[in-house]
């Protein structure tokens, strides 16, 4: 414990003193993982699948907001789906549309957790991040974490469209919308996860906020036991493609990044926890007050003196008192 509080001491240190440089750099990391992974798995428009546009444009994203990332990004995997289908392309459009709509209503601060949920479920863990948003950010977080998984399932199942598309199953353009639109909403593996996760938020941001002691704790292990019983339901009952055995350390991966978010944001000492009460003209207050852990600080000076200085000042000291006393024995009678 006194290690992770060392740690966060240090990473506000060296934050305050370089936010200038890392900020961008963490931006620009982020975006180019992004624009990379949708090469890699819908990379159907060769124009743009240029590595050297991924770095272009992921220096650009770093000096911007996050809402302008994923303006980007949108634009970038739209431009990959048209390749494959304008159908797909313009049913993706509506998603993503109705996306801004709720995204910029509600969590328009949380551009990046839309962008690391996508690259979670890209890595296949994707359990991993309901506990910890909420954790951090709260029930807002529903929104982000929701429309990731959303943009997700677009991204992986483009392939799979793209051969049931060419094949004679539909004709038309109507049919191919029609066809595509009827696979999205009975896409029963997204639905699992985006009512697992949803779950997992409120019930970790509804339990972080009692006032009992490890309130943090008791939320990180309720949320994870119902997001893994929403998910192992959504296996069992409505035949959802995931993988328990991800799911599971998907799960355990978020209870140790959430237990370390506890230790750096919600550090309290419940040992000396006072409560106070005092009132007014209208109200009595009745106050839980609980101290928050600190570590004393461990920077030491030493101040060095130098030794020739210090002989030669004692010596000095002695002669002078030397000549006092021979002074005073003339002054005896």
């Amino acid at each position: 414990m006194e290690f992770l509080l060392e740690l966060k001491e240090n990473i506000r240190r060296i934050y305050s003193r370089f936010d200038k440089f890392i900020v961008p750099a963490i931006r620009f990391f982020i975006a180019l993982v992004s624009f990379l992974m949708l090469n890699s798995n819908i990379g159907y428009m060769a124009k743009i699948k240029n590595p050297l546009i991924a770095i272009i444009l992921s220096i650009v994203c770093a000096f911007l907001p996050s809402w302008f990332t994923i303006f980007i990004l949108s634009i970038f995997m739209l431009l990959h789906l048209y390749a494959v289908s304008i159908e797909f392309t313009i049913v993706a459009l509506c998603v993503i549309l109705v996306m801004y709509l709720m995204f910029f209503r509600f969590s328009s601060k949380y551009g990046y957790l839309l962008i690391a949920t996508v690259l979670l479920c890209w890595m296949k863990i994707p359990a991993a991040i309901p506990v910890v948003a909420a954790l951090g950010f709260g029930m807002v977080t529903i929104v982000p974490v929701a429309f990731g998984v959303i943009i997700f399932s677009i991204i992986e199942t483009a392939s799979q469209y793209e051969a049931a598309i060419t094949n004679a199953s539909a004709s038309d353009s109507v049919q191919q919308i029609s066809y595509i639109a009827e696979s999205f909403v009975s896409n029963k593996t997204v639905i699992v996860m985006v009512v697992a996760f949803s779950v997992t938020i409120i019930v970790v941001n509804c339990i972080k906020r009692l006032s009992i002691n490890n309130s943090w704790l008791y939320a990180i292990i309720a949320g994870t036991v119902v997001e893994l019983l929403f998910l192992i339901i959504g296996i069992l009952a409505f035949d959802a493609k995931i993988n328990i055995l991800v799911t599971v350390l998907g799960a355990v991966l978020g209870v140790i990044v959430g237990y370390i978010c506890k230790m750096l944001l919600f550090n309290v000492d419940f040992k000396r926890t006072e409560f106070v009460q005092y009132e007014d003209d209208e109200y009595y207050y009745y106050v839980k007050a609980v101290p928050k852990i600190t570590i004393a600080n461990t920077d030491v000076k030493v101040k060095q003196i130098n030794a020739r200085k210090t002989k030669k000042s004692s010596k000095t000291t002695d002669s002078y008192s030397d000549m006092t006393n021979d002074d005073d024995d003339d002054y005896i009678v």
